[in-house]
């Protein structure tokens, strides 16, 4: 029999050629998930089981990236960002193991009286201030209105204030020329102020330093042993401690130190 064939509009020609195209569309997926079915046939069980072993892979390895992130070491910013009062020092701040010297018999250069035993504490103790802004006074939740406003070097208006550190070292060292008062006191400086003055003045140092170690509460621990060999155990305190390196908190205070007025007085 003849085929018989009709003409087609031309406005009706995109349309039969999308039909087609679904078709083929369609085909062209089924044939895919026919060879996808086949292919898992062929797998049988194992595939669930594959697929077990990959999802479980994936698990672990992400939650080991993940405690490896929480668990990877701070950096010193970070710990003390962290762990720390704000300070302009804190970028001074760096971490490192130190070992504590402090035989059963007192020595070193900081011990005693005399002109090198005290330039070695005028080395540690006597740096000048430095000054923050008005927003760091706020957030250290200090009065500006009640502080004492400077200039420095470049005439910027600030506050002064004093490191920690080298107030501490201060009082340690009224302690030690104490100590040894009838050597200090003939040469002027603290030790030769009025009695009442004086015992002010270190009992004012003594409850600093007590805040201070208590604030700290280093738990590090020491041992006892036998260093003179007669039965008599004593504290050895040269066990490992974490310290912030002092000559980079020493350094920085003196490259930011800005100068003292004619009436401001010394603390």
């Amino acid at each position: 029999m003849a085929k018989s064939y009709r003409s087609v509009p031309l406005d009706e020609e995109p349309f039969l050629a999308k039909e087609e195209g679904v078709i083929d569309e369609k085909w062209a997926e089924d044939r895919e998930t026919d060879f996808i079915t086949e292919r898992l046939q062929r797998l049988g069980p194992n595939w669930v089981w594959l697929c077990h072993a990959i999802l479980l892979s994936l698990s672990v390895t992400f939650f080991a990236l993940s405690f490896c992130t929480k668990t990877a070491k701070a950096t010193d910013a970070e710990y003390t960002q962290k762990y720390s009062a704000w300070s302009p020092a804190a970028s001074a701040v760096k971490y490192e193991t130190q070992h504590f010297d402090l035989p059963p018999v007192a020595k070193g250069p900081y011990i005693g009286k005399g002109d090198d035993v005290d330039a070695k504490w005028e080395e540690i103790s006597r740096v000048g201030d430095t000054m923050i802004s008005r927003d760091e006074m706020l957030n250290l939740g200090l009065d500006p209105d009640n502080s004492l406003a400077i200039k420095d070097q470049n005439g910027k208006p600030g506050y002064r204030v004093a490191v920690e550190v080298f107030h501490q070292l201060h009082c340690l060292n009224l302690l030690r020329q104490n100590v040894y008062k009838d050597y200090y006191a003939p040469l002027g400086g603290d030790t030769s102020a009025p009695k009442h003055d004086l015992e002010g003045h270190l009992d004012h140092c003594i409850d600093a330093l007590r805040q201070f170690v208590m604030c700290q509460g280093d738990i590090g621990v020491f041992s006892f042993d036998f260093p003179f060999n007669d039965g008599d155990p004593w504290p050895n305190y040269s066990t490992p401690h974490t310290c912030r390196n002092f000559n980079s908190i020493r350094e920085w205070a003196i490259d930011h130190t800005v100068p003292r007025g004619p009436d401001e007085p010394e603390h």
